[in-house]
């Protein structure tokens, strides 16, 4: 009953997605099909007003329309064809942010399925895991802080994102370790532990600027060469970001259902009384959680620098909006409802370019989510639960 349960789930957000990204597609390729057509039209009233007398001008445009036809695609075709191919790029782009915007959304929500807590410092263990890894992989000295001593490691980008990524996960382990799991056995609420998070996000963010500075950076000096593959352009590091990522994913969901870490962490999720009732030692659950979800943050981070040819130490305040966006989208505290809404949130925001300015995009994913939340309040995959 339960893996029947889950795989409803897991096919009900896979149809919201690719209903939400066919009608999407289908909408912008309408209007740039209509502003195409208008442009054609007017482009060819233009060339019938500067031709010459009738009888020549009408004998030499069957000729041109003639040829024109067998050798080249008329301007109509042309810009419809341009206007498809950049629709299909930006839906291609959008899956890939998606699905970058996960490894993070699925961390946030795990700690808030098992804890109850909203951590608004986790946009910060994306723009850790990005600085770690410059940090390993730069060739410019660098140096510990507070320490006078400057260096050089210049580790492969490979070895430096594993590095980058298991120092990550120690800091899960150390922060539930000194820090959320002390609040918790004081019996904090969980009100004022979203206030330490603001507060530890702030902390995080000024000490990354301060350790790596206020520029842009680049993990790898490496120029993408990008393939034509159909209607969309894509390049080797992107490919593999997708293969890297979608790994990442698939082995969450493996740990989540056929390893009894993983049921064990469904079932504190679910009832974490009953939980440490059945002999669930609720506190490791936690803990590890923390782990994961920290190094899939680093993770993100990672590939989104490499994805977006640069990163800064800002990058995952920025992007924390989006976090909770996803995770409310696909439905609180569920990790495939987060994989659901990043996917819905990755596409919309990149397709919105079409017709937005580039400092609207957010915006759009924002407001998307009101729209859905209207709807359906649960969100995408989340229970309705009976209030009174």
């Amino acid at each position: 009953m339960k893996r029947s349960l889950d795989t409803r789930v897991a096919l009900r957000a896979l149809v919201v997605f690719l209903i939400a990204a066919v009608a999407l597609t289908w909408l912008l390729s309408t209007q740039s099909t209509a502003v195409a057509t208008e442009f054609a039209g007017f482009a060819s009233a233009s060339s019938v007003d500067a031709a010459g007398p009738p009888a020549v001008s009408e004998a030499l445009a069957l000729t041109d329309a003639k040829v024109a036809t067998e050798v080249a695609p008329t301007p109509e075709q042309t810009a419809v064809s341009e206007s498809q191919s950049r629709v299909f790029q930006n839906v291609f782009n959008g899956i890939v942010f998606g699905l970058m915007l996960a490894l993070a959304s699925v961390g946030l929500s795990l700690i808030y399925g098992t804890t109850g807590l909203s951590n608004f410092a986790h946009g910060e263990q994306v723009s850790l895991g990005a600085m770690l890894a410059y940090f390993f992989a730069t060739d410019q000295p660098v140096s510990i802080p507070l320490t006078p001593w400057e260096f050089v490691i210049g580790w492969p980008l490979w070895l430096a994102s594993l590095a980058a990524i298991a120092i990550a996960g120690a800091s899960g382990w150390l922060q539930d370790r000194f820090l959320w799991g002390k609040l918790r056995k004081r019996g904090i609420g969980v009100v004022q532990q979203l206030i330490v998070s603001i507060g530890l996000s702030l902390a995080i963010l000024n000490f990354l600027q301060w350790w790596i500075g206020p520029n842009r950076i680049r993990l790898s000096k490496a120029i993408e060469v990008r393939q034509q593959v159909g209607p969309i352009q894509v390049g080797a590091i992107t490919m593999m970001s997708i293969v890297i990522a979608g790994v990442a994913l698939v082995g969450v969901a493996f740990f989540l259902q056929r390893t009894r870490l993983g049921r064990a962490t469904r079932a504190v999720s679910d009832n974490p009384a009953l939980a440490a009732a059945s002999g669930i030692r609720v506190d490791s659950i936690i803990r590890l959680v923390w782990i994961m979800a920290v190094s899939l943050a680093a993770l993100g981070g990672i590939l989104m620098a490499l994805y977006d040819n640069g990163t800064k130490f800002d990058v995952g305040a920025k992007l924390l909006l989006l976090m909770f966006a996803a995770v409310t989208l696909g439905g609180l505290g569920q990790p495939y409802g987060a994989l659901a809404g990043s996917l819905v949130i990755g596409v919309v925001v990149e397709t919105s370019t079409l017709w937005l300015g580039p400092d609207l995009k957010y915006a759009t994913a924002l407001g998307i989510l009101i729209i859905v939340l209207l709807v359906r309040p649960q969100g995408i995959l989340g229970r309705a639960e009976r209030v009174g």
